[in-house]
């Protein structure tokens, strides 16, 4: 008798192929899904990359700014303080208005950017009304904006320093002020030199803060060592507009304002 054996390879190859084309179609899904990941993610980095490099942009400028403020401050003393405190403020000043048109490059804070604009603007204008109180030629738009700067008229100049022999005394008694002027710029540097945080808003006012102390001291220097009563009144006017500029920035971004400053509006020292 011979026994036939029941032909059992077909079921299996079978269900041998439906086992391959489930493999396939999981592995065709998790492909699919990976890629599909893949894409979401990068599509969520690229906003990080491309903040990432705005800040970059951001911090580069604001060290080309500050070098470049530091070399033009460096000014050979004359004796006469009212001269180089113009000489310094000058270079001071241009050195915000660059700090503040980075914030208007790359900053996204619309109260701050505002604030950047009034910086660029109210500085501007005095750095061309120190310039008409030292005697200095103006060009026309100059003009405009030192006119504009309540009770600024063209000076008479300031006198050159006398011969070699007649320097050191007036340096002798310049001697406080360059003094002051240096701890100022050095505290400031110093302070400025801050970690960045990935906020180019944030960075922002944590440099134009101590940026903005260090004019106030600048001028209080000049209040306290110089003579020209029209470099003084200006002197007084960026201890009012720069205090109020600290608060509105810190109010900006959420920080809390020191004890001693109760409102923007009252920018009392």
């Amino acid at each position: 008798m011979r026994f036939t054996w029941p032909d059992s390879k077909a079921p299996i190859l079978k269900s041998g192929k439906k086992l391959i084309t489930s493999f396939v179609a999981a592995a065709v899904v998790a492909a699919v899904g990976f890629a599909i990941g893949s894409a979401t993610l990068a599509s969520a980095r690229e906003p990080s990359r491309r903040s990432s490099s705005a800040e970059a942009a951001f911090l580069k400028e604001n060290d080309a700014a500050m070098t470049k403020m530091m070399n033009d401050m460096a000014v050979k003393p004359t004796g006469d303080v009212d001269h180089d405190f113009v000489a310094m403020m000058v270079a001071h000043h241009q050195g915000a208005i660059d700090m503040a048109e980075a914030e208007l490059r790359y900053g996204q804070n619309e109260q701050l950017r505002r604030i950047a604009q009034e910086i660029v603007a109210e500085e501007l204008q005095e750095i061309a009304a120190m310039r008409a109180a030292s005697g200095e030629k103006l060009t026309p738009t100059e003009a405009t904006l030192a006119a504009s700067f309540a009770g600024t008229a063209a000076g008479p100049g300031f006198s050159s320093p006398g011969p070699a022999d007649d320097v050191p005394p007036s340096l002798k008694r310049e001697r406080p002020f360059l003094a002051q002027n240096n701890a100022a710029m050095a505290k400031m540097m110093n302070e400025m030199t801050i970690k960045p945080t990935g906020n180019i808003d944030r960075d922002f006012v944590a440099m134009m803060v101590p940026h903005h102390r260090g004019a106030i001291e600048m001028a209080q220097a000049e209040l306290r060592y110089g003579r020209e009563a029209q470099l003084r009144r200006i002197a007084q006017e960026i201890v009012v507009d720069q205090i109020q500029q600290i608060s509105l920035m810190r109010l900006a971004v959420g920080e809390p304002l020191p004890p001693s400053v109760s409102s923007p509006t009252d920018p009392t020292p």
